[in-house]
């Protein structure tokens, strides 16, 4: 009998749960719907999440590292709000200065806290690869995240009303199943909460960028930031803590549903397994509470080279993404991720299924991915 590669994610969500320490609620802004929690992962090492939960629009994980002379940040809050939590939450450990930030990709969920941060720690070092700084730095990202023209904000947080709107309409359809206009309804308040906290942002682009790897020395808790490939984006950066075994992977891995929009497929499953051969203790992903074993990692690697495969199926190659998406058999994987779950399946396929084959399938007919492209 074949086994799904995914057969033990029941499995593993439960030890996520079980081996950390009680999870630590921040305090929030009054007007918060959604925000961090706080999971002490090893000594003078934290991880800010929000749970293994599936948001529309998440804020990214935070490291948070203490070395002797300062605080070493991994990725920044995604917000005004979110670094705000940071920041009290740094101030409640120590009162050393954030030294360093490093920025793991360019997605605004994971880059929008810098420029509070450096309100409060001018002197921090913004740290990123070459692509991730121009990509922020580019006009490209005013789709995404507001920057320094004023017109495209405003298209931008228009995008976000449209996008509450929607959302609120459609938790009022009764043709829907039950979880999921519950589902819609919750992503309104925040998508609403969301475009109250773009208001307010700024992206910064980072004045600091590396190649393959940098390290930040300590004497006990040294921190290297490495480019292994592209993976998730193109220019992914992971964090390693060689003394404590502890990786924080960025969107390389991301709970409870993987992304996959203008991914590269075959080169993240080389990422993945560098990942898996350094032989972590605990890893930290983007998104989703830390994991204390490779059953995640190992699940993810099957699935990319299951949908490579299938999609090199010569009898695919005259269709188009949209055919393509819908011949690609991932029903274990959604079985396996998502369960029953209406709410859970449907983003499962729009935020993986979707953008995952079609970035296999222009990786295979050899087409451009670009980054910020539909």
């Amino acid at each position: 009998m074949r086994i799904s590669p995914f057969l033990f994610f029941a499995g593993l969500l439960y030890l996520q749960c079980c081996a950390a320490d009680e999870a630590q609620t921040l305090p929030a802004p009054q007007s918060s719907v959604y925000g961090y929690q706080a999971e002490k992962i090893a000594a003078g090492v934290y991880a800010l999440n929000q749970g293994n939960e599936f948001h529309i629009q998440p804020r990214g994980n935070v490291g948070v590292i203490m070395q002797s002379e300062g605080v070493v940040l991994v990725d920044s809050g995604g917000s005004p709000d979110g670094a705000e939590q940071v920041i009290a939450f740094v101030h409640s450990l120590t009162a050393k200065p954030v030294t360093a930030i490093v920025i793991t990709h360019w997605h605004g969920d994971h880059a929008l806290g810098v420029s509070r941060l450096l309100g409060e720690w001018p002197q921090a070092r913004v740290i990123s690869t070459a692509p991730t700084r121009d990509m922020l730095a580019s006009t490209d990202a005013d789709r995404f995240m507001p920057g320094d023209d004023a017109g495209a904000n405003a298209v931008y947080l228009a995008n976000i009303e449209g996008g509450v709107n929607y959302l609120r309409d459609t938790s009022g359809n009764e043709t829907l199943d039950e979880a999921e206009r519950a589902g819609f309804a919750r992503a309104a308040l925040e998508y609403e909460q969301f475009g109250r906290e773009m208001a307010r942002a700024h992206r910064v682009a980072p004045a600091e960028v590396f190649d393959k790897s940098l390290l930040l020395a300590d004497d006990t808790m040294p921190v290297e930031v490495k480019f292994l490939g592209r993976a998730n984006t193109e220019g992914d950066a992971i964090v390693w803590l060689p003394a404590q075994k502890i990786v924080f992977s960025g969107d390389v891995v991301v709970l409870p549903v993987p992304y996959g929009f203008n991914s590269y497929p075959g080169e993240w499953l080389g990422v993945l397994q560098d990942i898996h051969d350094m032989g972590y203790d605990v890893l930290v992903p983007g998104h989703g509470r830390p994991m204390f074993d490779t059953l995640y990692v190992d699940s993810l690697i099957a699935m990319l080279k299951d949908i490579r495969t299938q999609v090199a199926n010569p009898a695919l190659t005259d269709m188009d993404a949209a055919a393509v998406t819908a011949a690609v058999n991932l029903e274990a994987a959604s079985h396996e991720i998502a369960g029953d779950d209406p709410w859970l399946n449907r983003w499962f396929r729009n935020y993986w299924k979707a953008p995952i084959v079609s970035s296999a399938l222009r990786e295979a007919r050899k087409e451009p991915i670009i980054q910020g492209s539909n």
